[in-house]
């Protein structure tokens, strides 16, 4: 882990481009939902010469660019669905048309996991458009709000910015690493029953 959280935070270091790199390829991570706050934060406390505005603004456009390419994957995968499927999925259209919005900017605004609505949308072929700028509006809002708490921490503390910066990339690296330990348990349950029973 602690290989991890060097990478993370040198790619961080490096300015705008690691930020965004690094931003891009956590937001990749199907169901991994990361705090994208919390990145931010613990960005514009590793480096707050970046500016803690510029830094809400390209985690905001990479977890933005991640998550549109989990929805075209998903929009693509209606191919392989049964017709059974596509039907239901054409009657829900109207109701996704009205709430999709405001849904995707919640999902993105909050700590809610956003993976599984923008399953749905995707399936449901909502306009790419409004995924995109609706998503992305409750992004920057709270990946501004964490870049500035990360900011205002490193004015008010000397020595406690990396401190917390370590926390908060620790924190995001072990929910990488316990969602995948955990996936993989699941996976063997389901492989070999019996384990429940040892």
């Amino acid at each position: 882990m602690q290989d991890i959280f060097v990478f993370i935070t040198q790619m961080i270091e490096q300015g705008y481009l690691g930020l965004f790199i690094i931003c891009f390829a956590i937001n990749m991570i199907p169901f991994f939902s990361p705090s994208n706050m919390v990145l931010a934060g613990a960005a514009a406390i590793l480096v707050p010469e970046l500016g803690w505005i510029q830094i809400g603004f390209i985690v905001a456009i990479s977890a933005t660019l991640a998550k549109f390419i989990h929805y075209i994957v998903v929009r693509g995968s209606r191919s392989i669905l049964s017709e059974e499927r596509l039907k239901l999925l054409e009657s829900e259209k109207n109701r996704v048309a009205k709430w999709g919005a405001l849904a995707l900017f919640i999902a993105a605004a909050s700590p809610v996991p956003d993976d599984p609505l923008i399953v749905y949308v995707g399936l449901t072929k909502y306009n790419s458009v409004k995924f995109t700028v609706s998503y992305f509006i409750g992004k920057v809002a709270v990946t501004l709000a964490g870049a500035f708490i990360g900011f205002e921490t490193v004015n008010y503390f000397e020595s406690a910015p990396i401190v917390v910066a370590s926390i908060a990339l620790t924190a995001i690296i072990t929910g990488i690493l316990f969602k995948r330990k955990s996936e993989g348990w699941t996976q063997l349950q389901k492989s070999y029953p019996k384990l429940d029973t040892l």
